[in-house]
């Protein structure tokens, strides 16, 4: 106030004109708002791939799928998806043990070892062959391993004369076996036949149905024929015979030991004298057995060859392994004719994986090969490593090799593999 105590006058603010005002818009924390989500990157679980990179890393339990499958319809049909699954297994899989087996003398010496923690409370004494005679009684017979799969084990019995009358289907965790005569085409004539090979396969759980497959080779008889017949425990019989035609140049044809399930189908290696190489195909859906042709430029200078599941969506490959553990994987596939041509997939370079010295014999041996599955067992001087092909993770399983003067390793698994919605 002045001294009269008049109060003092204010500054006369300047009227604006219209243009002057500046128009009504969004707020600060509007526009502050709308900048972020113009410029936001999208999250993981926003993209189908990144988000099936997040859910193969769930813990290899039952309930982990399925309670993944309830949060969402995407994340259901991510889950459920094949590709997903099969890469689920493989990032996962792991055997309960492994069968060692390994030829003395006439007889066969079958062991197992655990590589993961036993099932509850089985019995290690359970994994030991059951005392079933080989050989009907005979002491001159013993069992002989031919495979195992879905948590079952197939054996024939043997003398030193060749294959015998009867075979064995085992499952260790359930305690219980099937003791199933030889064909009746075959019984006691084993040897008018060459190398005689089988699969053990099931539908559903332990106590499920089973099927046996065969596969044998005309050994050096006139006729280049390859034969096959499947067992059904549902029905209690064999099938009938099976036969195809593989050419060959000379001398004889060998069905090999190691086998793989693609879908409904069996496949064995088929050796012929030199460097012949051809696959065996059984299809359980079609009763057909068939013979596919493998260039001699897809595995020339081979040191070894195995069937996988590594083609394109688990399809069927052939793996050729180099020296220093390095493979080549071939699959099969139309090129632009249509026309199925065998065709390089990939390269693997197990040396650098395992990190072997180069020039340094530290790989003494390729232990077995599980194609189903896709793992490699590998005896170094380091210890026998488990490798899976597909995610290219190791791990020791044996510090030494349970092997002094060679065998083969069979991985052992249940039906019910991680993945299994």
């Amino acid at each position: 106030m002045d001294d009269q105590g008049s109060p003092p006058l204010l500054p006369r603010r300047r009227s604006r004109s219209l243009s002057e005002i500046p128009e009504l818009g969004p707020s600060q924390a509007t526009r502050d708002k709308r900048r972020l989500e113009m410029g936001r990157r999208p999250s993981p679980i926003d993209v189908d791939d990144l988000l099936a990179e997040i859910l193969l890393r769930l813990p290899a339990l039952p309930s982990s799928l399925p309670r993944a499958s309830l949060v969402c319809t995407r994340w259901r049909r991510i889950v459920t998806d094949p590709d997903f699954l099969r890469r689920f297994r493989a990032r996962h899989w792991k055997p309960l043990g492994v069968f060692l087996t390994r030829s003395q003398s006439e007889r066969e010496d079958i062991s197992f070892r655990f590589i993961s923690d036993p099932l509850g409370s089985i019995p290690p004494g359970r994994f030991s062959v059951p005392p079933v005679r080989a050989g009907a009684g005979d002491d001159d017979y013993t069992w002989v391993f031919l495979g195992c799969r879905h948590g079952r084990v197939l054996l024939i019995d043997r003398n030193r004369h060749g294959y015998g009358r009867q075979m064995l289907v085992w499952n260790p965790i359930a305690a219980e076996h099937h003791l199933l005569d030889a064909p009746h085409f075959l019984d006691r004539q084993w040897n008018r036949y060459g190398n005689v090979q089988g699969a053990v396969i099931c539908a559903s759980g332990h106590e499920g149905s089973f099927k046996v497959a065969l596969a044998w080779d005309g050994g050096h008889s006139a006729h280049a024929c390859v034969y096959s017949c499947v067992y059904s425990s549902e029905t209690g019989e064999w099938g009938d015979v099976l036969s195809t035609a593989a050419q060959r140049e000379s001398g004889f044809i060998l069905v090999g030991f190691w086998n793989v399930l693609v879908g409904n189908s069996l496949y064995w290696l088929l050796f012929g004298f030199g460097s012949q190489l051809h696959i065996v195909q059984l299809d359980f859906g079609s009763q057909n057995l068939a013979v596919i042709e493998v260039p001699s430029d897809v595995y020339a200078n081979h040191r070894g060859l195995c069937l996988t599941t590594l083609a394109n969506g688990g399809g069927l490959s052939l793996m050729v392994m180099a020296a220093n553990l390095r493979a080549q994987l071939w699959e099969r596939a139309p090129d632009s004719d249509g026309t199925a041509r065998w065709m390089l997939g990939g390269t693997i370079e197990l040396d650098k994986l395992l990190s072997l010295r180069p020039g340094f014999p530290e790989c003494r041996a390729i232990l077995g090969v599980e194609g189903d599955h896709n793992v490699m067992f590998v005896s170094t001087y380091r210890g026998v490593f488990m490798v899976h092909l597909e995610s290219m993770q190791f791990e020791k399983i044996f510090k030494t090799n349970p092997f002094i003067d060679g065998g083969t390793i069979h991985p052992f698994t249940t039906l019910h593999a991680p993945g299994t919605c």
